[in-house]
């Protein structure tokens, strides 16, 4: 995991906190100890989490109302922008690796 606090370690920081309800400890500890300065950690974690935080929170507050047609649509949406994602994850970790995907 090397190559993640290399030079797109900031890029690849923001993208693995825009996943909402990944655990971010082992995140944080790895970021930690890299050699990213403190100010560009916070503020790519502080952004990527943002949108998680929303999404969670929306359908938390859906679902506690009764309003279960919206909470499926909010996490449909998620899910439609996830899918893809997660199908070229190959490719998107080898282009942040600087290697052409296999």
């Amino acid at each position: 995991m090397g190559f993640i606090v290399e030079a797109e370690g900031a890029i690849l920081c923001f993208i693995i906190y825009l996943i909402p309800g990944l655990p971010k400890d082992m995140v944080c500890y790895l970021f930690g100890i890299s050699p990213m300065p403190l100010w560009v950690f916070t503020l790519v974690s502080t952004l990527g989490r943002i949108p998680g935080t929303w999404v969670l929170s929306a359908q938390g507050a859906h679902t506690a109302a009764g309003d279960y047609l919206q909470a499926i649509l909010l996490t449909a949406v998620v899910v439609a922008l996830a899918l893809p994602l997660y199908y070229h994850r190959n490719r998107i970790v080898s282009w942040f690796r600087g290697r052409s995907p296999r």
